[in-house]
């Protein structure tokens, strides 16, 4: 029996009087309070049970460390490297902590590690320290290791931790490891006394470490070791069965099967626990990785919290992340769960930006969601010390993974009812189309913005049924079939102005401006791809339709008529091009004046009609107005007045005017480059047309 804090051992009545033989006994009767007893059995304590904790010296190899949970372990030598330099400087150095995203292998990390540096510590202790009493609890265990018997003369598993602490305090050479930890509060009693030994910390929280340990953030798999991860744990699975693998075709896993393990591995994020949930149920079930494949993206929300049993101890001391029949779904479930406790905003966030793509994501479009910027900010700091988001001063951004778990349904999850599901996708739909820049044919200055929303709008748009658009994501398909003709990404901006058509056919009708507006933009797509015999009845339409329920002189219909001749003017059909550059210069400068931005563009239109038609006089005479006009109006860097000037360049080449057209090309060249990159389109021809002339200067004959 113990005896109670701070007694004094009392001698021993033992029949052979070997005092010596104990440091204390207890012996004697207990009462029930009936009048009854009960015989104390005596516990005889040997001396160094009561010897003060600097003078007990622990067990030799003393470890309480689980067995890793999967026999694969991959693509970690720099993290692993960074930890021992941090933990093995010859000094006592401030703990590291290794924080990250649920089941991205923090703790794996920090367990291999300790089994790889076991001879060099001892003890080596695991703490699981998801709560103050969990830490205390190991503690205890770790006094019990060093000291059993001293354990038995204490009263309570605080005292015992308490012992533990003193004799960390007085000892080297040791390695906690605290696993999955909530709070570095929780933390600050134990560490903050301890200047000796070593200290591994592993937790999902991203912040307030600083005073007390050193972050180390632990990033996913790259495609390549994630892939190497799902190959070896099947193989392992194979080589236990005893027969090649039943992947659905003559391949194994290591061989052709490569492409579907790597989509498997991206559908997963690349995420280590999610790869080994992955395999263990392809293990239990016996079903094929293609199988696997397929059920993932009919039912994720089943296959994101199904696993494989849990075989007889297999949770073991190792902590949460450990256990490797803990799913993605519910670690991440328990998270969302103190998250939105704490900030419903956060949850909100989270399920909305879940519809948008894994690229970042600007930091402003999260304040959509609340009005109260702090609000905003305090949910974003949150998502991010959960490591739920990755967040920078300007943006912030989702793993893949984490998206696809936000947007998926699960009627056990509270955070993903399907009505709370729905809300944000139609939220996620109106940022975006809130978010969107102005008309992309002519509003440069919001380019750069679209660049950045580009990824986010192609995630949404493939993750919503077009037979479902609405306004808004009609509107957003339009604008950006826009934007992609600008950029010569021709085959996405035909896909998204037909899904434009059809959305604005069903909502509004098919005489309605928007839906001819939308017409005008695939049949410009497919003029610009090349493709001009889709383009020819497109434009024709449009043009018939303008001038039917717009009426002759509408803007609309001016367009549409100089689009069509644009098209004439590609299919050499330079006469038809002529007339009705003409016709449209002086509807332009009869319905809206000389000056208009479409009257500018009609002129430049004319000029190059001329020039096709040979009449260089008056297409270089044009073009020189057309250029001074767009510099005035649009200023010299704007992409339209680089049009004008190329085309004055080239004016002036076929006038075998070549000295001037071969500076003004390469002015053209030097500006496109500058403003729309080295890699654009645009650029691409100015480079061709400068060329072309160089070529023309240099022939015999030529001035």
């Amino acid at each position: 029996m113990s005896r109670p804090p701070g007694a004094a051992a009392s001698a021993s009545s033992s029949a052979s009087g070997d005092r010596a033989a104990a440091a204390g006994t207890n012996h004697g009767v207990i009462s029930t309070g009936d009048g009854a007893t009960i015989d104390q059995r005596t516990v005889h304590l040997p001396a160094a049970a009561l010897r003060p904790p600097a003078d007990v010296e622990a067990p030799g190899a003393l470890t309480n460390l689980p067995a890793p949970p999967s026999p694969v372990f991959v693509d970690r030598q720099s993290d692993m490297g960074e930890l021992h330099a941090a933990l093995n400087d010859g000094l006592p150095a401030t703990p590291s902590v290794v924080y990250g995203l649920g089941g991205v292998g923090k703790s794996a990390l920090a367990l291999h590690f300790a089994h790889h540096h076991r001879d060099r510590y001892n003890p080596v202790w695991w703490i699981p320290a998801e709560t103050p009493s969990s830490i205390a609890g190991a503690l205890a265990g770790l006094a019990a290791g060093i000291n059993p018997f001293g354990c038995l003369a204490s009263a309570s598993s605080a005292e015992n931790a308490a012992w533990a602490v003193n004799w960390l305090q007085a000892h080297e050479g040791w390695l906690l490891i605290f696993d999955n930890a909530a709070s570095p509060r929780d933390l600050e009693a134990v560490i903050g006394p301890l200047g000796s030994g070593r200290h591994l910390i592993t937790s999902r929280r991203s912040t307030g470490w600083r005073r007390l340990a050193r972050p180390l953030v632990l990033e996913t798999l790259p495609a390549d070791a994630a892939v190497d991860m799902l190959v070896r744990l099947i193989d392992d699975q194979d080589a236990d069965d005893g027969h090649d693998a039943d992947t659905g075709g003559s391949d194994g896993p290591g061989g052709a099967d490569g492409p579907l393990l790597e989509r498997i591995a991206a559908e997963l994020g690349h995420l280590p626990l999610a790869l080994e949930q992955a395999a263990a149920y392809i293990e239990y079930t016996a079903i094929t990785p293609t199988t696997y494949l397929e059920r993932l993206r009919r039912h994720p929300a089943r296959m994101f919290a199904a696993s494989a049993p849990a075989s007889p101890g297999a949770a073991g001391a190792a902590g949460a992340e450990v256990h490797h029949h803990r799913t993605v779904a519910r670690i991440w479930q328990l998270s969302l769960q103190a998250i939105t406790a704490e900030s419903p905003l956060a949850g909100d966030i989270l399920r909305t930006f879940a519809w948008f793509s894994s690229a970042p994501v600007p930091r402003e479009l999260a304040h959509a969601l609340h009005t109260d910027p702090f609000v905003v900010d305090d949910a974003l700091a949150l998502l991010h010390t959960y490591s739920m988001i990755t967040l920078t001063r300007r943006t912030f951004s989702l793993h893949g993974l984490v998206r696809a778990v936000a947007r998926t349904p699960d009627s056990a999850d509270p955070n993903r009812a399907a009505d709370l599901i729905t809300v944000a996708r139609e939220r996620s739909e109106g940022v975006m189309w809130q978010s969107l820049p102005g008309d992309p044919v002519f509003d440069v200055t919001g380019w750069e913005r679209w660049r950045e929303l580009l990824p986010h709008i192609h995630a949404l748009l493939a993750l919503l049924n077009p037979e479902q658009d609405t306004r808004a994501t009609a509107d957003i398909s339009f604008l950006a079939s826009g934007f992609l003709q600008g950029e010569g990404h021709m085959a996405q901006a035909i896909s998204y102005s037909r899904r434009a058509v059809d959305a604005f056919v069903r909502i509004y009708g098919p005489d309605a401006p928007r839906t001819m507006a939308a017409r005008s933009f695939l049949a410009s797509a497919h003029r610009t791809a090349g493709d001009l015999e889709s383009a020819l009845p497109l434009h024709l339409g449009n043009v018939a339709d303008c001038e039917r329920v717009l009426g002759p002189d509408h803007p609309d219909t001016l367009v549409a008529r100089g689009n069509l001749a644009y098209l004439y003017a590609l299919r050499g059909e330079t006469d038809r091009a002529l007339e009705l550059n003409r016709r449209n210069l002086g509807d332009y400068e009869r319905t809206v004046g000389p000056d208009h931005p479409h009257t500018l563009n009609a002129r430049a239109n004319l000029a190059s009609s001329y020039r096709a038609a040979g009449d260089l006089a008056r297409a270089v005479a044009l073009h020189e107005q057309s250029l001074a006009e767009y510099e005035l109006h649009f200023g010299p860097d704007h992409p339209e007045t680089l049009t004008a000037r190329s085309n004055l360049a080239r004016s002036w080449e076929m006038a075998d005017d070549l000295d001037r057209a071969i500076a003004l090309h390469e002015r053209v060249l030097t500006d496109r480059e500058r403003i729309l990159g080295p890699h654009h389109p645009h650029v691409d021809l100015a480079r061709n047309l400068l060329a072309g002339a160089r070529r023309a200067h240099s022939e015999p004959g030529a001035d």
